[in-house]
This record gives C-alpha cells, structure tokens and sequence, in this order.
C-alpha cells in the first residue's frame, strides 16, 4: 500500500470519526427535545386551556351568585356570561385541534368536559331568559361538577408530566451514555491513527536514520528492513542498494592498492629470482653437453631446463597477473591443459610423500578461454592442495561439465578452512600460513571473474571427520568443437 494511501486512509477515519461524533450529538439534542421538549410543552399548552376554562368556570358561578369570587354589589350581566362561554367554547375547540389534547386528558374525559360545558351554557341561557332562581343550584353544581372533572384531567395530566420527567431522566442517561461511547470510540481511532503513523511513518523514518548513521560510521555492510512496499519501504531498498554499491566501490578500491603493492612486489620477486633461475639452466645445459649420450643424467638434466622454462614462464605470468588483466581467448583441451598441470606438481608431491591423481575423462573436447592464465590458476590451486594435504594421502583433481560451463575441482584431505574464511581467502595478501603470500587464490578468483566465471569452495570434504577441502573452478563453455 502506497503511503499516500495509507494518510488517505487515516484522513477518512479522522474525518468518519468527526462525522460520528457531529451526529450522535446533534441526534440527541433532537432526540431529547422531540421525547422531554416537546412533551412538555403540550402539557404546558393543555394545562394552560384548562387552567383558562377553569377560571372563566368560577367567574360564572359569581355571576350567579355563588363562589368565591361573587361580588353582592354587582348584578348579574348575561352578556359577561355569554362572553366567558364563548372564551370557554374556544378553548375546547382549541384543545380539540391539540394533538396531544385528547392523550393527555382522555377522549371521554375531553367528551364528557365538551357535554358538560355545553349542558352550562343551555341552563345559563334559560337562566336569564326566565329569570328565575330555581335551578341555580344545579346550575352552579354543573359548574362545580366541571371544575372537579377538569382537576382530574389536571391530575392525570401532572401525573403523566411526572412520568415524562422519569422518562426524561432515563434518556438523558441513554443519550449520555451514547456520547461517553462515542468519545471513547473517537478516542481509541485516535489511538489507532497515532499507532499506524508510528507504524507507517515514524518507526521507518527511524530506522533509516539510524541506518544512515551507521553508514556515516563506516558500517557498509549494514542493512535495513522496513518491511513494507510503500515509498518508504522502496527508499530503504534503494538505502541498501546504495550501501552495497559504496561498499563494493571500497573494496574495489581496496584490491586496485593491493594489486598495485603485489605488483610491485612481484616484480622485485621476479627480478630477484631469474638471475639464479638463468644460472641453474645455463649449468644443466652444461652438464648435459659433458655427459655421453647414452647417460641416463640426460633425461634428468632435460627436466631440471624444462622445469626452469616453466618456472620462467610462472614468473613471467606473476607480472601478468599483477598488472591489468587482458585475456587472449583461444580454443584449447581442458584434459590437456589439467593434465599438464599435473605433471608439474607429480615431483613435488612425491617429495612431500603425497599422491597426486587426476580424473578428466567428463571435460570437453575443446572450450575458448586464456590457457596460460587458466595454467597459472590451476597451479595455484594444486600447489595449495599440496601444501595443506597430509603426508601419506592423495589430491585428486577431476574435470566435469555442468549447464552451460565446465570445471575443475582441486580435493585434498587437509584440515579444512573455516566457515568465516571461507571468504576471506580469496583477498589479496590474506593468508593463514607464517611464510604464505596471499596472491594465489586471489590470483584465481582474478582469472576466473576475467573469464566470467567462479571459484567455489566447499570444507569440510568429510563433515564427520571435519576434514578435507575442495576448490571448484568453474567457467564457462566458449564455442569448440564440443
């Protein structure tokens, strides 16, 4: 996931949460004013018309000479009656129109208050139409029995406003709790977003500074991790990709300065080393040319020339090598090029008391590669072999072909070389033997990167014994006869 995606996501929950939040509170100020507000005020408004018909009630009653507010000095006024009918007439019709009216006080009780207060208005007129006296007393009685019927509507009315302030108090809870959860859940997304920017942004952002201050110390081999695909996983590739390159420029450096020291080196070596090369060759042609030809010495003094011309064209090679490596690829025999290596080493091994055998029936006919090259790595893989097998035992070297190369393998029977060296043996000068130089086997991966192909390493041979080491040069199959 992309980290631009990543923020779009945690912008949709910040803005999901503020919409949340937004609406649970604007709901439950709607839900509390539609269940207690409004409520309320319908009670408020029905009590009102009731509290109104009540008063015009006991006006009546004093204008009939009864109740609390008669005034003896004042003659009853029929038109003031009629006026306060009428005002009791609309108030009923008003209640009617009420919506809530007839819940709060009862559609027979609104009925029963609607007959009565018409049945008032009939007497009353009858009342000052015959002017007579004799049904005042039930007429202020059917006032008293209105006003006692509107107390009971007022009290069923306080009694459901009671109910209602219950009610109310059980969904101001409800609606509380509703907000505590809202909160707390806006709180854990909070909590989520903080975690995944942590995850996202702040946990990579450092890992990479610390990676970049450890590359700052030198530290080229460390290596970060991420562990994610957006931009900031990529850049930590790109980091190690980086780091890789830095450190592979400074080991190249390294070996072009120990190249350039070796060279030097080897031309002091080679220069120390012909004068007396070119004495024991002039001497064996010496004595070869005073001995009768049918000596057996002849022979011997042809091999001590023949291994000093091999020993001249090493030292040449050694220059070679040292300096810029430029190959001259031609068609050769492999078999022909390991198996005169072998002859070379046949003397030395016997003289250490080892055997030297080797197995190239599965090279190929012909590759192209730079045999003189090959020859002195081959050499300095035999040699080796030599110098580490113990006496009494056997370096075998055998000839194979894989998928698209063929190789050498070089085995011997010596102590092995240890996991952490198994690298290391391949620089310049490294070197685990007081009088070793350090050049061959770095001489070998040379040749063998130059030809596009490896030096591989494998020890112990015989993991039970924890012995034997096996060198396998492998390169590449150039265009031959097979």
């Amino acid at each position: 996931m992309a980290l631009r995606t990543k923020f779009a996501l945690v912008l949709v929950l910040l803005a999901g949460v503020l919409v949340v939040n937004v609406g649970a509170s604007v709901w439950g100020l709607l839900f509390l004013r539609r269940e207690l507000s409004w409520p309320l005020e319908s009670i408020q408004s029905v009590m009102t018309g009731l509290h109104e018909i009540k008063r015009a009630g006991e006006r009546q009653a004093a204008i009939l000479g009864s109740g609390r507010l008669t005034d003896p000095t004042v003659a009853p006024n029929r038109a003031d009656f009629a006026a306060l009918q009428a005002k009791i007439s609309n108030e009923l019709d008003r209640l009617e129109r009420l919506p809530t009216a007839n819940v709060r006080s009862g559609i027979s009780n609104a009925r029963n208050l609607r007959d009565r207060s018409d049945e008032i208005g009939r007497l009353g007129e009858a009342w000052f139409d015959e002017g007579a006296t004799s049904n005042t007393a039930s007429l202020v009685e059917l006032i008293d029995i209105r006003h006692e019927l509107i107390e009971r509507i007022e009290g069923r009315i306080l009694a459901d406003a009671e109910l209602a302030v219950d009610h109310g108090h059980r969904l101001r809870t409800l609606v509380m709790l509703i907000l505590v959860i809202s909160i707390i859940g806006a709180v854990a997304i909070a909590v989520l977003i903080s975690m995944l920017v942590r995850r996202w942004v702040l946990v990579p952002v450092e890992t990479l500074r610390a990676g970049a201050e450890r590359l700052g110390r030198g530290e080229f081999e460390h290596r970060i991790s991420i562990g994610t695909r957006d931009e900031l996983g990529r850049l930590g590739d790109e980091f190690n990709e980086m780091a890789g390159l830095i450190k592979q420029m400074q080991d190249e450096r390294v070996e072009r300065e120990r190249l350039a020291a070796m060279g030097e080196m080897a031309r002091r070596i080679v220069h120390n080393l012909r004068t007396p090369l070119a004495g024991i060759r002039n001497l064996a042609e010496i004595t070869k040319s005073e001995l009768d030809a049918d000596s057996d010495l002849i022979e011997v003094q042809d091999r001590i020339m023949s291994s000093v011309d091999r020993f001249e064209g090493w030292l040449t090679e050694m220059l070679r090598a040292s300096s810029p490596l430029q190959l001259d690829p031609r068609p050769f025999c492999p078999a022909d090029l390991v198996r005169s290596v072998i002859d070379a080493h046949a003397d030395a091994a016997r003289g250490r008391g080892l055997s030297i055998h080797g197995s190239l029936d599965a090279l190929p006919v012909r590759v192209v590669g730079d045999s003189s090259h090959l020859e002195h790595a081959l050499t300095a893989l035999v040699s080796n072999a030599l110098e580490y097998a113990p006496k009494g035992s056997e370096v075998v070297v055998e000839g194979g072909v894989g998928d698209g190369y063929w190789s050498v393998r070089v085995i011997d029977s010596g102590p092995g070389i240890p996991a952490d060296l198994q690298v290391s043996i391949f620089r310049p000068y490294f070197t685990t033997r007081s009088g070793g130089t350090g050049i061959g086997l770095a001489l070998v991966k040379r040749v063998a990167d130059q030809h596009g192909g490896s030096i591989v390493v494998r020890s112990p041979v015989d993991p039970q014994r924890g012995v034997g080491t096996a060198f396998e040069l492998r390169l590449p199959l150039g265009v031959g006869d097979g």
